[in-house]
């Protein structure tokens, strides 16, 4: 028996209790999970072997969790039914998959990251006519598996001056006459994006990247690029006229990201317009995210009109006309879509100010951002910094989790479990959920792994999980530990929770089990 338990409200705990185990809780708590023998789902997971992303501070030792409260209440049965209550973690970013900060400054990040993110020029990738160069994919791949952390990439056709030499079509196709243009000012330079040798060559290179990355399991998303200046979906040839060439254009680059086919007017180098026909595979495994700018909104709500599955990213975070732009102009869309796929940010490069920094985690909590990658160059409050990473992405919370508190080798371990998340927006990918039985030295004596899809757990909650396993029956008498985890397709814990608990191979204690004769 427990010694110096917390015992409230005995009657209304036992209802409470016998009413979840008999899995008709009167809460509106919805029940999800599984039994023992249902297949583990794996979507989204990243490669095998990986393990929890790294907490800024040391997990806490094997050992008994003194920070969890406990509740015992005896059934009409005369079972004794423990609730634990582990005590939250309210500060503080909590890295996990698919989420949380993307740094600039490898090795050296400013804080912990879990998918890693970069861009790279088409010219560079496209040597020759059908020849592929994904180095410098591969070496953001290198920079991550490490940490078990997956990747993210965009490609870009122009990378304009100060910060680069303008255009980035591969010289080959250049030398073939494929059309330059030049903004009225003399600022840059860009493909003509509506020339026939330029789709036609650019819808050859997204295919064999999709060849290369679709389904890759460590590719976490791939921006939908290609288009403006640094592939962010803003030039001086954007025209949302509906059928201009520039229109068809734009349509057209999108349909090489999601699949489809048609066939729209492109201009040759002699200056005649053609119509091309067009047929596109597209990614249909890994996620995609297309990139938002103010004024130039036709192209995203062209993606999301073709696809729902198709998330949203904007690279001006913190600039206050650019989140009021972004508030007006497409908030509508994000209220669409966060639920079921990601919303990504990157810091505008002056947002180093307290001001902004405080402003920018009004927003990202507001447009239930899940990514923010760097922009800053070191610079900004750190503390502020992650204070926004915070609120960003989900943060889950095991609120209690009941269990009989003595059983005999044998007997069947039946839990019920209510969650939170905290966060602001649901995870996008999902784990299944191990429930442990440890012994003195921490080894797994028996466990029940159970199909909890926490894609649905969209922020606050409860959120019900309820399952039961049978013990072994030659179970020695003991004391004995109850732990859980979500574990990746190999069984090692990968998600961080904000609970205190954890022990030094990502699990969680919870409470104590006693096993008698």
């Amino acid at each position: 028996m427990l010694q110096n338990l917390k015992i409230v409200g005995a009657a209304l705990l036992l209802a409470a209790t016998l009413l979840a185990l008999a899995g008709c809780d009167a809460s509106p708590i919805p029940s999800d999970g599984a039994g023992t023998d249902a297949p583990i789902v794996e979507d989204g997971s990243p490669a095998g072997g990986s393990t929890a992303p790294a907490l800024p501070d040391d997990p806490t030792p094997i050992g008994a969790n003194a920070e969890t409260t406990y509740q015992e209440v005896e059934t009409s049965t005369g079972q004794i039914m423990l609730t634990a209550r582990p005590a939250e973690i309210t500060d503080g970013y909590i890295p996990n998959p698919m989420m949380g900060w993307q740094d600039t400054q490898r090795p050296n990040r400013r804080f912990p990251e879990t998918v890693g993110y970069d861009r790279f020029d088409w010219r560079d990738a496209n040597p020759a006519p059908g020849q592929y160069d994904w180095s410098e994919i591969e070496a953001l791949r290198q920079q991550m598996l490490p940490l078990d952390g997956q990747i993210s990439f965009r490609v870009r056709t122009v990378r304009p001056a100060p910060f680069g030499e303008g255009q980035m079509m591969p010289a080959w196709l250049v030398e073939q006459g494929a059309q330059i243009f030049e903004d009225e000012e003399g600022y840059s330079t860009e493909p003509v994006y509506s020339g026939c040798l330029f789709l036609r060559a650019h819808g050859e290179f997204v295919d064999a990247m999709r060849q290369r990355y679709d389904g890759d399991p460590m590719v976490a998303f791939i921006d939908i690029g290609s288009y403006g200046y640094f592939g962010e979906w803003d030039s001086e040839q954007y025209d949302d006229e509906p059928n201009s060439l520039d229109w068809h254009a734009r349509r057209r680059i999108i349909d090489m990201y999601l699949g489809g086919s048609g066939t729209r007017p492109c201009v040759m180098p002699d200056g005649s317009i053609v119509q091309d026909t067009y047929s596109y595979v597209g990614f249909q495994q890994t996620q995609l995210v297309m990139p938002f700018t103010p004024w130039f909104g036709d192209s995203l709500i062209y993606a999301l009109s073709r696809r729902s599955d198709v998330g949203i990213r904007h690279d001006a975070l913190g600039s206050e006309s650019h989140q009021e732009d972004y508030r007006d102009q497409i908030a509508y869309l994000v209220e669409q879509t966060w639920r079921r796929e990601p919303i990504v940010f990157e810091f505008s490069h002056v947002a180093t100010t307290d001001e902004a920094l405080i402003s920018a985690r009004a927003f990202v909590q507001e447009m239930h951002a899940s990514i923010v990658h760097d922009n800053l160059d070191g610079n900004g409050n750190d503390a502020l910094v992650e204070e926004l990473l915070e609120v960003i992405g989900y943060r889950l919370v095991l609120a209690e989790m009941t269990y009989p508190e003595a059983l005999s080798p044998g007997e069947s371990f039946a839990f019920s479990m209510s969650w939170l998340n905290r966060g602001s927006a649901p995870p996008y990918v999902t784990f299944p959920l191990v429930v442990m039985i440890t012994d003195a030295a921490g080894s797994t004596v028996a466990e029940g792994r159970f199909d909890t899809d926490i894609r649905a757990w969209i922020p606050d909650g409860p959120y019900a999980v309820e399952g039961a396993f049978d013990l072994p029956v030659d179970l020695p008498p003991g004391a004995y530990d109850v732990r859980i985890a979500f574990v990746d397709e190999g069984g090692v814990p990968i998600l961080n929770l904000a609970i205190e608990g954890r022990d030094d191979r990502g699990r969680y204690l919870i409470g104590p089990l006693e096993i008698t004769p």
